[in-house]
């Protein structure tokens, strides 16, 4: 799925959609998948939706790649009741290691701390759809520690074996689990 092909998907989601023609349930969880894939480590966001997509996900979940938003993430999560935010993040923890927060436990590191690798960071866009009053009722954040943010397109050795972790950590956010091989 593309940036442009996810955000029309995304899209979908939002409370603009007529309610009445549909009978199909409305989606209300977006999990979106940010940071750059040319970047190493940068690009785990991206590399957790693709592995989404693959997965039997619960009814009314829909995932988008977000790239490198910044600001443009408050227009993505308008509209939904809960968003799921995967990034590359200075978390503190040894690289693959990742962290489950909120924005109001973001906001407890301090305004000088920066926590998402982006210019614009994921704090910023946070504070701004809080201000709008946008922000989702629920935004869960999952940041993974990098060790790699340079040109490349591979995922570090760290954060690719920890990939699987943090996959199985948002599905059981979703109430949904992968199956037990041979069960």
């Amino acid at each position: 799925m593309t940036l442009d092909e996810g955000i029309r998907h995304a899209g979908q989601g939002r409370k603009s959609r007529p309610s009445v023609a549909s009978h199909a349930p409305s989606p209300d969880t977006l999990i979106v998948g940010l940071g750059n894939p040319l970047r190493g480590d940068d690009g785990i966001g991206v590399r957790v939706i693709q592995t989404l997509v693959a997965e039997a996900l619960p009814e009314g979940v829909e995932v988008v790649e977000g790239g490198t938003q910044g600001l443009g993430l408050v227009s993505l999560m308008e509209g939904w009741r809960r968003v799921i935010l995967v990034d590359a993040a200075n978390v503190g923890q040894p690289p693959g290691g990742f962290v489950r927060f909120t924005p109001q436990e973001a906001r407890l590191l301090g305004g000088d701390q920066q926590i998402s690798i982006h210019n614009a960071g994921l704090r910023d866009a946070l504070l701004l759809a809080e201000t709008l009053d946008l922000l989702p009722d629920e935004t869960i954040i999952y940041g993974m520690q990098p060790a790699n943010l340079d040109w490349d397109d591979n995922l570090s050795p760290q954060v690719e074996a920890a990939m699987p972790e943090l996959v199985k950590a948002i599905l059981d956010e979703l109430g949904s689990s992968r199956p037990t091989p041979g069960g």
